[in-house]
């Protein structure tokens, strides 16, 4: 079997020539001297899975003319993407990101915040140019959408008793909203049918909930090696994800509170009592219960795709569904 990233470039091969084409125009986007600075960040080996599905979701469409428009819609979508993971490693102190230092631990926290606004000025002024305010007035709605996501993962940093239907409503804000758009978008772009708008919409935001239940996952027992990113990151700053969620409602009210001691009593975490936290989780069947919760998203996106309708490579949909809770980074 191929390797994570290998095998996504199989998976997204009817939509690697116009992938090329996304690329080019991001480094197009970044020949100012100040934005210069940001494109290691899109060399660096990103997956472009949101531009991606903008592109797979636009093949289901009638106008085909669109294409320009579809690489538009892509580029200011990775552009969006790619200031969310400046602001997000900020916010979560990462000094790594996709092998490379994080923009924050390389220039400062002061231009990596100025960098996140240019890069989603820039996304806009693209978005202007396709001279559709329904997709501008959208994307915008889902900026606004991430950021709510953002504030309420910061509101419940170290509270064990969140809840799980807390943590879906943070990642449906943070992570779904924008995958749901770009399938929604892509196709309406390209013209498709408004039932097929309807399901690869669906698709996107089942998608995106498995995407980043796994995510989440891979944060507490992934190989930092394979992932190419902080690991544990997220508990060590209180964010609580969903296995680590299921592990405090498996432990008693006391219990719960001595284990997670070191956390809250110092709102830090050190490595040590992370890897404890990772191997508890493993034994009393946290994680293998997130990754049934992933399943479970995994299989509604699938079933949202079924039946064609105007939908086109319906395979490619279905080896994606099964690649965001299989893959290893």
């Amino acid at each position: 079997m191929a390797s994570g990233g290998g095998r996504l470039s199989q998976i997204l091969e009817p939509v690697q020539e116009d992938l090329g084409r996304v690329t080019d125009r991001l480094m197009a986007c970044l020949q100012n001297p100040v934005a210069r600075m940001a494109a290691y960040l899109i060399t660096a080996g990103g997956k472009r899975l949101r531009p991606a599905l903008v592109l797979l979701a636009g093949r289901s469409g009638e106008a085909r003319q669109h294409r320009r428009a579809l690489v538009d819609l892509a580029t200011a979508v990775e552009l969006i993407h790619t200031a969310t993971l400046i602001h997000d490693d900020i916010i979560d102190e990462s000094v790594l990101r996709r092998r490379q230092p994080t923009f924050h631990s390389r220039f400062g926290t002061e231009r990596a915040v100025l960098m996140g606004d240019y890069l989603y000025a820039t996304a806009f002024a693209i978005l202007a140019e396709l001279h559709d305010a329904q997709v501008t007035s959208a994307m915008a709605e889902v900026c606004q959408q991430m950021s709510r996501g953002e504030f309420l993962e910061v509101k419940h940093r170290f509270n064990l008793t969140m809840t799980e239907e807390d943590y879906f409503r943070i990642i449906r804000d943070k992570t779904a909203a924008l995958i749901a758009a770009c399938c929604r978008l892509g196709a309406q772009v390209a013209g498709a049918k408004p039932q097929t708008v309807k399901q690869v919409s669906e698709f996107g935001w089942n998608f995106g909930m498995a995407f980043q239940i796994m995510d989440d996952c891979l944060d507490l027992i992934g190989e930092e090696a394979v992932v190419g990113k902080d690991l544990q990151a997220d508990l060590d700053n209180g964010l609580l994800s969903l296995p680590i969620i299921y592990l405090a409602n498996a432990l008693p009210r006391r219990s719960r509170d001595t284990f997670f001691a070191p956390l809250l009593q110092t709102r830090t975490a050190p490595r040590g009592f992370l890897s404890r936290v990772a191997r508890e989780a493993r034994r009393r069947g946290a994680v293998t219960q997130a990754r049934q919760a992933a399943e479970t998203f995994m299989r509604q996106a699938t079933e949202a795709v079924a039946v064609r309708n105007g939908i086109v490579l319906t395979e490619t949909y279905r080896q994606l569904a099964r690649y965001a809770i299989e893959r290893d980074r």
